[in-house]
């Protein structure tokens, strides 16, 4: 009985240390790190998921000029309950970083539906300007988008 207790220790402790291992190598201090992370932006926003969205930005991150902190952006967020994301997408135009700090430009687009019945598609340009936080790797500092007519 104490050999598979030991077993299963060693297993949870290796599982463990495993996923350490990995979620440091997928938060890359380069653009390929950048884009993962705006990637994993695109499949939250997709998913209308607060928290986790607000939990991308830095402690005092700005949403354009609606939301500063992750406080103040979760509630920002939590007011669009009556909208389902149906499709979401953003495509890197221009991405240059120097040391900590990331500027990526880009088109998005977006797919909604408003309360469970009318459907919008909307497109814009969006500036994304990133740190890298030790242990934590790239987090928003400001996003800002635009809308294209």
């Amino acid at each position: 009985m104490k050999h598979l207790n030991k077993t299963y220790l060693f297993a949870f402790f290796f599982l463990i240390l495993t996923l350490l291992f990995m979620s440091c190598k997928s938060s890359k201090h380069n653009e390929d790190g950048v884009k993962e992370m705006m990637s994993h932006y695109d499949h939250l926003i997709l998913k209308v998921d607060a928290d986790s969205i607000a939990l991308m930005y830095t402690p005092n991150g700005e949403l354009g000029d609606m939301a500063v902190g992750r406080d103040s952006i979760r509630h920002f967020l939590a007011g669009f309950k009556n909208v389902k994301v149906i499709a979401q997408n953003s495509t890197t135009t221009s991405l240059v970083i120097n040391k900590d700090t990331a500027i990526q430009k880009g088109i998005y687009t977006q797919g909604d539906i408003i309360n469970e019945k009318d459907t919008v598609h909307v497109k814009g340009e969006y500036i994304a300007r990133w740190e890298w936080i030790n242990g934590e790797g790239w987090r928003i500092k400001r996003m800002e988008t635009k809308p294209i007519q």
